[in-house]
């Protein structure tokens, strides 16, 4: 009886390793990483971008965000902002972030960009957190990760640079450990903050009754006026239900292959709705496009093909579904 539990215990413990193994570090094609590179690189050269309208206004010597009066409140977090003050040097530095976050987006010196990228971010985020929300979060927790693995290897100058050096270099390149693990960290984080979200909405009875949605319905900045559903209360509790329903399932059923199609595509609706009752259009944007990192890089590559790759892409193992 006992060889027979160890034996149980002992395949238990080999096939999770193999699991753990298969699941983490089996190579995959970079193309699913810089896809999200790319999508990820335009949302944060928009997000640095926007702070150009009142970058004095904030930070500058008379601003409205000193730096030696925010420190303290946020735990002297670390910005290279907090060491520049006159208005020029405000603009000099945010114009050298800003080209960064743009080498970073077309995929120059990709690995050098992405860590530059990443600083000059949570530079921006941690000199003033209060002007910030949920949308920094999730773009934070991309850049970092995309800093982990060969993002620039394909959709980049990079990529180009390297296809012009002879033919050999324009297939699609080597399978990369590097690019799994830095695709499931992202993977991974995303479906535990969308459950999390789930698990937030639960608290209390407001989301249980359908009141979350009209909270949400009735604020200001809404792009579309949904109002007129108060006279239907059925159906603001039907969509407030979906949305906490399409949380936890995301979190759980997104790692089936076959329901990860129907899932990535209720996302679409599901954040869109969300947007315009919120008008929260770059968290949407970034929850989407976070979403891409569960898209197939054999799906990714069928699309580029459309869009004019020349030379066919070498036969590589398949890695192993997840």
């Amino acid at each position: 009886m006992m060889k027979h539990v160890a034996d149980y215990f002992a395949r238990l413990s080999k096939g999770f390793g193999r699991g753990w193994d298969r699941f983490w570090f089996t190579p995959s094609d970079p193309v699913t990483l810089s896809a999200v590179r790319l999508l990820t690189g335009l949302v944060v050269v928009y997000l640095h971008a926007t702070l150009a309208f009142d970058l004095i206004a904030f930070f500058g010597p008379q601003g409205l965000l000193p730096a030696a009066d925010i420190a303290p409140l946020e735990g002297n977090t670390l910005s290279y902002l907090n060491y520049v003050h006159s208005p020029l040097e405000l603009w000099i530095v945010h114009l050298l972030g800003l080209a960064v976050l743009v080498l970073f987006t077309a995929g120059v010196f990709t690995r050098a960009s992405s860590i530059g990228a990443l600083i000059v971010f949570l530079s921006d985020v941690n000199r003033a957190p209060m002007i910030t929300g949920r949308t920094e979060v999730v773009v934070a927790m991309l850049l970092l990760y995309l800093c982990l693995g060969p993002s620039g290897r394909r959709f980049s100058v990079d990529a180009f640079m390297r296809a012009r050096k002879g033919p050999l270099l324009r297939e699609t390149p080597p399978l990369s450990t590097a690019a799994t693990v830095a695709t499931r960290l992202i993977q991974v984080h995303l479906a535990l903050l969308v459950a999390m979200m789930g698990f937030s909405q639960l608290a209390g009875d407001v989301w249980w009754s359908g009141l979350g949605l009209w909270f949400l319905v009735t604020r200001e900045s809404r792009l579309v006026d949904f109002t007129w559903l108060h006279a239907s209360p059925k159906v603001l509790d039907f969509w407030a239900h979906v949305v906490v329903l399409y949380e936890f399932a995301f979190a759980v059923l997104i790692w089936a292959p076959l329901a990860r199609p129907i899932l990535l595509a209720l996302g679409v609706a599901v954040w869109t709705s969300l947007a315009l009752v919120t008008g929260d259009i770059t968290f949407a944007l970034v929850m989407c496009i976070a979403s891409v990192a569960f898209v197939s890089p054999a799906l990714l590559n069928q699309l580029t093909d459309r869009f004019g790759r020349t030379s066919p892409a070498p036969a590589h193992p398949a890695p192993a579904k997840s």
